[in-house]
């Protein structure tokens, strides 16, 4: 009994240790090597991003995961989004998996942040990134049911500021150590979200973070809350993005188009306007305002 106990022992070390090996190698290489460096220009806002293609010979559409870093990769290097832990976990699910995926890291300039309000900029950062991620769909195969947010930090208010105003574009989103901030929870609710907070976090308020989690539910959004327990604000976003919590999320895949939706321009009238508030002709694509006869607005998805 003794022996069988410790075969059982060593055997459960070589699991757990093959489990690691992924993230040691990834850990090893030079990511530079194989993120393929790129740039995007919308309303005067240049936007450098990374780009890693996975699985590219499989049948069928990609599905697309991007994520927002934190505030201390901001820059305009275009490497420092890429030396996280979140990137690393991540990109070895990915690979594990063998799914055929785009994975996207944004970097935000040193001058910005990703949860901007109107007053702060003519043209908020989340109002770049719609943008951006409209038109990287309309030149990239990707699978439209499965866009993922996901964010760490101030990365991680960004994420919840996409999820606001662009309601049911993403499948699911999950956020780390992040308070949500200039959102509503009727947007946000229609979106699943897996938020993560540390119970040692000063950076953050875990507290404000699960109330807003547990409206969303009142609400009837599918949300789900963990607090880590002893974990500090980088303590909790290294751990945030484990492989239970990324199998939940990419169990998802987006069920309905209200919110921001697919429509025909044949059926836009002459009222629109850009992210920028600019006018817009009926051929535009991308994400637009659309002002209806009540006067109110709507945010749509022109393809």
């Amino acid at each position: 009994m003794i022996h069988d106990s410790m075969i059982q022992r060593r055997i459960s070390i070589l699991f757990f240790l093959l489990a690691l090996w992924p993230m040691f190698l990834l850990a090893q290489h030079d990511k530079t090597a194989y993120y393929e460096p790129a740039s995007y220009e919308y309303a005067g806002v240049t936007l450098p991003y990374r780009m890693l293609k996975l699985n590219q010979e499989q049948a069928g559409k990609s599905v697309l995961v991007i994520q927002l870093h934190g505030g201390t990769a901001r820059g305009d290097d275009n490497k420092a989004q890429l030396d996280a832990s979140a990137v690393d976990s991540v990109e070895t699910y990915l690979r594990v998996h063998k799914m055929k995926a785009v994975f996207l890291l944004p970097q935000c300039g040193k001058d910005r942040v990703w949860n901007e309000s109107a007053r702060q900029q003519p043209v908020p950062m989340t109002d770049v990134l719609a943008q951006w991620l409209q038109d990287f769909l309309t030149t990239h195969d990707i699978d439209t049911d499965r866009i993922y947010m996901t964010g760490y930090s101030a990365g991680g208010s960004g994420a919840w500021r996409m999820v606001n105003d662009c309601p049911q574009l993403f499948a699911a989103a999950c956020i780390a150590a992040a308070n949500p901030l200039m959102v509503e929870e009727g947007n946000v609710c229609r979106t699943p979200i897996y938020a993560v907070a540390g119970s040692k976090d000063n950076i953050m308020d875990a507290d404000k973070i699960g109330a807003f989690v547990r409206s969303l539910t009142a609400l009837g959004g599918e949300a789900q809350f963990d607090l880590l327990e002893d974990k500090d604000h980088f303590g909790t976003c290294d751990a945030a993005f484990s492989r239970e919590r990324l199998v939940w999320l990419f169990g998802h895949t987006r069920k309905t188009t209200d919110g921001i939706r697919p429509v025909n321009t044949d059926t836009l009238p002459a009222t629109l306007y850009g992210l920028d508030g600019m006018p817009r002709t009926p051929q535009a694509k991308g994400f637009l305002i659309q002002r209806l006869p009540d006067g109110s607005t709507k945010k749509v998805l022109v393809r």
